[in-house]
């Protein structure tokens, strides 16, 4: 069952959706248009069978209830994410997340923030990111009909060594038009990705 909790970061009020148990530890970041509970809504009631897993209400878009900020730099969000982790005490989770919660996720792991492997679904604004600084395995996942986030994105991960697999029929939010196979790639991704994603280190 998840619930609902709040927590402080440096002084901004911060919505949470947390439940399940066990390892690795799944944290969901949401797209502009959306929040927290859309994964609620699509998968967290599946993966909180065999996972932690927290949904966070980024700082940005009309349906997050946390409290909101502008980035003023391109890796504000990903500064935020880091200290939002850092104050669950979660150590190397796996992060999924969905267009700009998708290019929040890579800025992350550009950092060089702890995370044992990432999911990126139709993630924006790749070509901004310096995907070489990230040593993380990375999956991009893209809908055959996403609008949004254009393939030259997805060709960008590829070039850096990254697996990219494309939903068909599915759009931008490919996890919402295809919520089954989304979950099957991402069941498959954590297989994949063996122990390195499965034990906090």
């Amino acid at each position: 069952m998840v619930n609902e909790k709040w927590i402080t970061v440096n002084g901004r009020r911060v919505r949470i959706l947390q439940g399940g148990s066990g390892k690795p530890t799944l944290i969901f970041i949401h797209g502009l248009s959306f929040s927290a509970d859309t994964w609620n809504e699509c998968c967290l009631g599946y993966f909180e069978r065999k996972h932690e897993v927290y949904a966070i209400d980024m700082p940005y878009g009309p349906r997050s209830r946390s409290d909101h900020f502008e980035r003023e730099s391109e890796n504000d969000y990903a500064e935020h994410l880091k200290a939002v982790i850092d104050a669950l005490g979660t150590l190397n989770p796996i992060l999924i997340g969905a267009s700009i919660g998708g290019e929040t996720v890579l800025r992350y792991l550009a950092l060089g923030y702890p995370a044992s492997a990432a999911v990126v679904i139709g993630p924006v604004g790749v070509n901004r990111i310096d995907l070489a600084k990230i040593s993380r395995p990375v999956l991009g996942i893209w809908g055959s009909r996403d609008n949004v986030s254009p393939r030259y994105n997805a060709d960008l991960l590829t070039r850096f060594g990254f697996k990219v697999v494309y939903i068909d029929g599915a759009g931008h939010p490919a996890y919402l038009d295809k919520t089954e196979e989304f979950i099957k790639i991402v069941e498959e991704f954590l297989s994949e990705v063996g122990t390195a994603a499965i034990t906090d280190r």
